[in-house]
């Protein structure tokens, strides 16, 4: 992991049902209900043509507006990797870099000057669940190069790993919740925070063992990890080799959010600025709902690499 050391962080039910024929014909013919037709029928058609984490992104698009949003003036892609310039609302033209790899992750940044240089700016993560979702903008600092030449095409190329500075803004989706503007804000930055002092932890732990820090995918991810963190969930096979010592005799116990966990496996494994966030099942609920954020945060580097050095051609 490319990211400095610092000392870890302390962390009644509507009766919507219609009577009779003349209540059926009104359906029909209300025009409100024509529009709520049309959405879910692009909702449908969205997620035939993507994956689920697409048909999240697609469906907030269209409750917002920006599935309607302007045409890339050029498109530049391969193997999975897109380059749009976009036109910006105030005169000034924008790329937006994405990856089929990782689709709730999009890079932006100003269009490329005459030599290719560009600077990278912001970073959008979309980050789905099973009963919601978290999407936020990051400051992003960074930079590149994609010089077009004759304009068939051109190679993309990253310098270094960019930096995701802070949240600027996100939104909450969580069931029929919803959060924005400053209460959204505050919500994701402190998540961030647990999230930062958890994988800073991993990278130490997997360095400790000799073991590395790269994951294909977010699925190997949550596999390798969720044993270590949760043993307490998996079957007794899977669990670490000292947690069966460590689950006999005195070991002390907590009961939240309706997992008992172990207070004592926690002290042997995790440094104290964990503990808490452990003990408490917060530790659960963030892996539950926001993973793909997790995975994006410590794999940044890794992923970066995907984009670097690739040869895009223009559409």
């Amino acid at each position: 992991m490319n990211r400095n050391k610092s000392t870890p962080r302390i962390l009644p039910r509507r009766n919507t049902e219609l009577h009779g024929e003349k209540k059926s014909q009104n359906f029909i013919k209300t025009p409100c209900h024509s529009v709520y037709s049309v959405v879910i029928i692009f909702l449908y058609l969205s997620f035939l043509l993507a994956g689920c984490t697409s048909l999240i992104q697609k469906g907030g698009e269209v409750l917002e507006g920006s599935a309607f949003a302007a045409k890339p003036m050029a498109l530049y892609s391969s193997d999975g990797i897109e380059l749009k310039e976009m036109p910006g609302k105030d005169g000034e033209n924008f790329i937006e870099i994405t990856n089929s790899q990782w689709p709730g992750l999009v890079l932006r940044g100003n269009a490329p000057a005459h030599d290719g240089s560009f600077q990278l700016t912001e970073a959008s993560i979309l980050s789905p669940h099973v009963s919601g979702w978290n999407e936020l903008e990051y400051e992003l600092l960074g930079s590149g190069n994609f010089f077009t030449g004759q304009e068939a095409g051109g190679v993309l190329r990253i310098d270094e790993t960019p930096e995701l500075v802070q949240i600027s803004s996100g939104k909450i989706r969580l069931k029929s919740r919803r959060l924005t503007g400053n209460t959204a804000l505050a919500a994701l930055r402190n998540r961030r925070e647990r999230i930062l002092s958890l994988t800073e932890w991993m990278g130490e732990w997997q360095e400790k063992n000799g073991n590395s820090n790269y994951f294909e995918n977010q699925k190997e991810f949550d596999e390798y990890w969720k044993s270590l963190l949760f043993p307490e969930l998996v079957s007794a096979n899977k669990r670490p080799q000292n947690y069966s010592s460590i689950d006999a005799g005195d070991a002390e116990w907590n009961r939240a959010d309706g997992v008992r966990w172990n207070l004592t496996y926690t002290k042997s494994i995790f440094p104290e600025a964990l503990w808490e966030f452990r003990d408490s099942g917060a530790l659960l609920r963030d892996w539950e709902e926001v993973l793909p954020w997790i995975f994006m945060e410590y794999s940044w580097a890794a992923i970066i690499s995907t984009f670097n050095n690739k040869t895009l051609l223009k559409n």
